[in-house]
């Protein structure tokens, strides 16, 4: 029989019980994702009739071969599984790297995980609620005044979706990355003032290189965001510097 390993952090594992270790977390955390896209799936006709209903003003999808709504559903439910179990995946790797880290590092990374996850969130709200309603309706209103009728396809609207949420959900982690990066004296308040015209610059660059069709409006709805999410950074920063900074 195997020997049941002290609770200790202090005892060093053997090489075959990291493996076990690994994957019994892997295991959980795959299984997590399964489960949640399983039932994921029932889940998908409401998000399609939400993309309609919010975003097209209630213009239908189509779909133009036998298997794109099948390839849809598969995406979107591997999609929804991957963010309901993000918390379980993110909480087992750091119960496997936990072992190796002074008590320090632990409260560091959870002092900047519940933030970064309620970022996440609000990036995905402010998207959904008001910049992908306000882009689509410019969008259009576009190809209404041209005197077109729209089309939409069902796989590509749905990517470009998708794809603008995930932008904004990454996005809104700049605060995060910054403070982090002035946690260990990388980068000061000070210095972020100081280089704001840089960032700025850097900013609308990132805005053109990111958004997903390339037009001035889209381009505009990533950049304002970043640089209001640049100035609040300055501020985190400076709040957080002397608490966090490394003596």
């Amino acid at each position: 029989m195997l020997e049941q390993r002290p609770a200790s952090d202090d005892v060093e594992m053997t090489f075959t019980e990291h493996l076990a270790e690994l994957r019994r977390r892997l295991f959980i955390a795959i299984g997590a994702i399964a489960v949640a896209a399983i039932a994921g799936l029932f889940a998908v006709p409401s998000l399609l009739r939400i993309v309609e209903d919010m975003f097209l003003r209630g213009i239908a999808l189509h779909v133009f071969s036998p298997t794109e709504i099948f390839r849809v559903y598969i995406k979107l439910s591997l999609l929804i599984g991957v963010i309901v179990a993000f918390p379980v995946v993110l909480y087992q790797v750091y119960a496997f790297v936990a072992p190796a880290l002074d008590r320090r590092v632990r409260c560091r990374i959870v002092w900047y995980a519940i933030p970064s996850f309620f970022m996440s969130a609000l990036g995905l709200i402010i998207c959904g609620v008001f910049v992908l309603p306000f882009l689509m309706s410019r969008l259009l209103g576009f190809t209404q005044n041209a005197g077109v009728v729209g089309t939409y396809q069902l796989e590509p609207t749905v990517g470009f979706v998708t794809l603008m949420l995930g932008i904004f959900a990454i996005m809104f982690q700049l605060p995060i990355v910054l403070s982090i990066l002035a946690s260990v004296g990388l980068v000061n308040a000070r210095g972020l003032a100081k280089g704001w015209r840089y960032a700025t610059l850097a900013i609308l660059i990132a805005a053109a290189i990111a958004a997903p069709d390339g037009n001035p409006i889209t381009m505009g709805l990533l950049a304002a965001p970043l640089l209001a999410l640049y100035a609040l950074s300055v501020i985190v920063v400076r709040l957080t510097q002397p608490k966090i900074s490394p003596r």
